[in-house]
């Protein structure tokens, strides 16, 4: 897979009013220091959708900002693992973790390009976590991939045949790949949705069915004290 340069400058907001509105953690505001400005400034997505406003977000602390870049740079453009392969893990990731900034720019950006097709799109999203994928649309392959997935989301951790089955397909490299794109991306999906990082004008919403992650009102607060 071909790298696509981490550098590629876009333009940066020039006033507060350029920029998205967000119902919780603002979008950090010009003018930029050296640092924020390369923090905002690099991409390696040329034209049509950037994750433009999670950068802006991330640029309140510059030095996090960069090494969150750099891990997705790595994951996105250095790895061995074909794009289809990946993305099937990202896209599902985004789904369980109900992250449609996430879900939205990785389906708009790449379903397209890496063949899936719509029907896979929505099972991909709206299938529940451990059932098994239809054989008419998936190969054995790509079902273990969702299968690590829905295991690492529910579990933190792979059982033992999916393991087996993981390294009946991929070498070493790849399954470290494969594990640690869902593992980045889980990570991505709790800090857009705590966050509230808006979603970018142009990008996928959620299917009707799939709503954005959100805490229940009732759900009591850990280490509280017993009545």
């Amino acid at each position: 897979m071909s790298a696509a340069p981490l550098t590629s400058a876009v333009a940066l907001p020039s006033t507060a009013h350029d920029l998205a509105a967000s119902t919780r953690m603002p979008l950090r505001a010009p003018p930029y220091t050296d640092a924020v400005a390369k923090a905002v400034g690099n991409s390696a997505f040329k034209g049509g959708l950037s994750p433009q406003n999670l950068r802006l977000v991330l640029a309140h602390e510059p030095q996090l900002a960069t090494a969150f870049q750099q891990m997705a740079h790595v994951v996105l453009f250095k790895g061995a693992v074909s794009e289809r392969e990946r993305e099937i893990a990202i896209i599902r990731t985004g789904a369980l973790t109900r992250s449609e900034y996430e879900w939205g720019m990785h389906v708009s950006i790449y379903a397209e390009r890496c063949g899936l097709s719509e029907a896979q799109v929505l099972e991909l999203t709206l299938g529940p976590v451990s059932h098994p994928l239809s054989e008419a649309l998936w190969t054995e392959k790509e079902r273990v991939i969702v299968r690590m997935v829905d295991e690492l989301h529910a579990h933190s951790t792979v059982g033992d045949a999916t393991w087996q089955a993981l390294r009946a397909h991929w070498p070493h490299d790849q399954i470290v790949e494969l594990i640690l794109a869902s593992s980045f991306y889980h990570m991505a999906a709790f800090f857009l949705n705590s966050t509230g990082v808006p979603l970018e004008e142009g990008a996928r919403r959620f299917p009707p069915g799939l709503m954005q992650a959100e805490v229940p009102e009732e759900a009591p607060h850990a280490g509280g004290a017993a009545s």
